[in-house]
């Protein structure tokens, strides 16, 4: 399996933090400035064949522009002055087109992996109305039916205890209750820089779910 290009972050990590914590900053990331970026990757690899990272920023260019990316650099850059613009136009790029890639390459990476585990099933990666709808990242299909949707997650998620987050995450368990109302089980699959986190674990608890509902 070929490893798919990741972007690298470009900044010094503490400026690279201390941007991701201004809340004036992060109000230039909302899809009114950036455009709906899962819905455009999610877009982009279903209707394109060509899927290298240069693609993704071709079919970004031409579907958002990135006049709008300098657009939101410049707005940025007003109220933190003591940052150069060359810096922030990275960040921004790295924001917008890098982690958008990179996030959905690691969920790819992470199913590729649980293919080479169920040989005798099809896993598929969701769309980005299902997604959006019920926080599903994957979906497994057995002779066409819908046995087990998937939600994937960095290990750190486990971790996130804030008010802010658990109010995300009691927002993310809803959606997931409504897709196991509507369609299947579900599973939460975790994973680091080594890949599926508990991975025999993992499989374990989807063989027995699976088992359950065919």
């Amino acid at each position: 399996m070929t490893k798919a290009y990741k972007y690298k972050q470009p900044l010094d990590d503490a400026l690279y933090r201390k941007l991701n914590k201004d809340k004036s900053v992060n109000h230039f990331f909302q899809t009114k400035y950036v455009g709906k970026c899962m819905k455009l990757i999610s877009d982009f690899y279903k209707y394109h064949e060509s899927k290298t990272h240069k693609d993704w920023e071709y079919s970004y260019k031409c579907s958002v522009g990135f006049k709008q990316l300098s657009y939101v650099s410049q707005r940025i850059h007003l109220k933190n002055q003591w940052v150069s613009m060359e810096d922030i136009k990275q960040y921004v790029f790295y924001r917008v087109i890098g982690q958008t890639w990179n996030g959905y390459q690691q969920e790819l990476s992470i199913i590729d992996e649980l293919k080479e585990e169920f040989t005798n099933i099809d896993i598929i990666k969701t769309d980005f109305e299902k997604d959006h709808t019920y926080c599903i990242d994957a979906e497994v299909i057995k002779d066409d039916y819908i046995v087990l949707g998937i939600q994937i997650k960095p290990i750190s998620y486990r971790m996130m205890n804030t008010a802010y987050q658990n109010r995300a995450k009691a927002n993310h368990k809803e959606k997931n209750d409504n897709y196991a109302r509507m369609f299947a089980p579900y599973v939460y699959v975790y994973y680091d820089d080594k890949g599926i986190v508990d991975k025999q674990e993992t499989i374990n608890k989807i063989n027995t779910i699976m088992h359950l509902n065919i």
